[in-house]
């Protein structure tokens, strides 16, 4: 269910929009943000309003200063509740509206739409896309043809971690399903099961680990050939979505029996299988097929300087910005193999209470952070602490990005609240999830950082340890 006061919000919004022309939407650069922009965007494109989109990596002070001008009025999707002071500093109240979930501060402005402000949880109910298709819909009930953004936007976000989407999130995929434009079913949730090749497809397995299987190539390979799997079809290597009903059930018992053989426990057992959501309008053997796979699209395009090709294909594209992004996608899957290359090289260092890498310039900051949470995958790292790793950004900075399991936000992990708090000790700016954050702060710091780190996450996990 959706609160009704927080539908008469959006209501009260939308109409306000309707009043108001010469529109800048400011997004996020992730899945969640790239979709987030796209349906703010195209709301009002419908409504023949003048609009258009701008991009950036984070909503920091600099970058409010680059932005104005653009318009006369601005939309900041995906962030903004986080920044409400800064933004009212810089701009006129009259003439800003956020439409974000992260944790918003106590300072009021009229034209904020959170679902934190109406007690849906905005890190697991309810995306910033979602947050943005309840505005579109109270536009425009036409606008549900844009529900499968909100979806994927909720994916990329990692809100169906549960094995589902739940809360708002939910209820927009029953719009989504009752228009005839998404498929839910039960299965497998490894990701890539409409483009990679089987081996691959087992082999990058991180969520959950396969015991012996993720990371080793030469081990899955094994292990489907002796269940009597054909990895090709003639020429083409077969995927998960090539596999026949009977063949999908087979993998899927090999699996469970696979992970109840290692002795795995039966909640990691469970996060085998669970919802998958199929984009129905879209091509069978493409990866905006999957709202998985989309969404890791999307964080290529936006990783790698170009959030607005992935805008440009949320907006329907499937012709150049597609082509360009697939491209992205194949540039962004290598640099994650060189970057884990580059640490298995390096090495990994151990705190008490978490395990870091410090890349430098060797990987990219807006990758970095993908790496570290992959590590848990590569048998570099066990899961049993949080992964931080440093990078450098344009200024110098140093750029920390934080990776958690959920088995670790089970026992109190919250990257994104301890970010937040050791912020404003260190001259920084950052926050996030539970389960993965960011931060940027003077490289002065970093010593600090590392002390404040190891108190946040044993404070923490002392915490949930004592209500238990």
């Amino acid at each position: 269910m959706i609160p009704k006061e927080m539908l008469e919000k959006a209501e009260e919004i939308a109409l306000e929009l309707m009043k108001r022309d010469d529109f800048v939407v400011i997004h996020h650069n992730d899945a969640d943000g790239i979709t987030a922009g796209a349906i703010a965007f195209k709301m009002l494109e419908r409504e023949k309003k003048q609009v258009k989109a701008k991009w950036v990596k984070q909503l920091y002070k600099e970058t409010i200063q680059e932005i104005k001008g653009l318009g006369k009025n601005y939309v900041f999707v995906d962030f903004g509740s986080g920044q409400l002071d800064e933004l009212k500093k810089e701009f006129n109240e009259e003439n800003f509206f956020i439409f974000d979930h992260h944790q918003p501060l106590k300072t009021e402005h009229e034209f904020h739409f959170n679902p934190l402000l109406f007690g849906v949880d905005g890190g697991k109910e309810l995306s910033g896309s979602g947050t943005v298709f309840l505005i579109a819909l109270a536009l425009n009930e036409k606008n549900v043809d844009l529900s499968p953004l909100a979806i994927i936007g909720a994916v990329g976000d990692m809100q169906d971690f549960k094995g589902k989407l739940i809360g708002v999130n939910e209820v927009i995929l029953n719009k989504s399903i009752e228009a005839g434009l998404m498929l839910k079913e039960i299965d497998l949730r490894l990701y890539g099961r409409i483009t990679r090749p089987l081996v691959q497809f087992l082999m990058y397995s991180s969520n959950p680990i396969l015991p012996q299987l993720t990371a080793s190539e030469e081990k899955c390979f094994e292990f489907l050939k002796e269940k009597g799997f054909a990895l090709k079809k003639g020429d083409k290597w077969r995927t998960y979505s090539d596999l026949s009903e009977k063949e999908k059930k087979e993998l899927t018992t090999e699996l469970i029996i696979h992970l109840t053989n290692f002795g795995e426990p039966e909640w990691k057992v469970k996060e085998l299988i669970g919802e998958v959501y199929t984009l129905l309008n879209e091509s069978k053997n493409l990866p905006t097929r999957d709202a998985k796979e989309f969404s890791t699209m999307l964080n290529a395009c936006g990783r790698h300087g170009s959030a607005e090709i992935g805008l440009q294909v949320c907006l329907g594209d499937r012709e150049e910005f597609f082509d360009k992004a697939m491209d992205l996608l194949a540039i962004h899957r290598r640099e994650l193999s060189e970057g884990i290359r580059f640490v298995q090289e390096k090495g990994i260092s151990e705190e008490k209470e978490f395990y870091f890498f410090d890349a430098e310039e060797k990987i990219s900051e807006t990758i970095v952070g993908i790496v570290a949470g992959m590590l848990y995958g590569s048998g570099i790292i066990e899961s049993n602490k949080p992964i931080i790793a440093f990078a450098r950004n344009e200024k110098n900075e140093i750029k920390v990005s934080g990776r958690g399991t959920m088995d670790l936000i089970r026992k109190g992990l919250n990257l994104g609240k301890a970010f937040k708090e050791i912020s404003h000790l260190i001259q920084g700016e950052g926050g996030g999830h539970n389960i993965a954050a960011g931060m940027k702060f003077p490289q002065e710091f970093k010593e600090k950082f590392m002390k404040l780190m190891n108190e946040k996450i044993e404070e923490q996990m002392n915490l949930e340890k004592n209500k238990n």
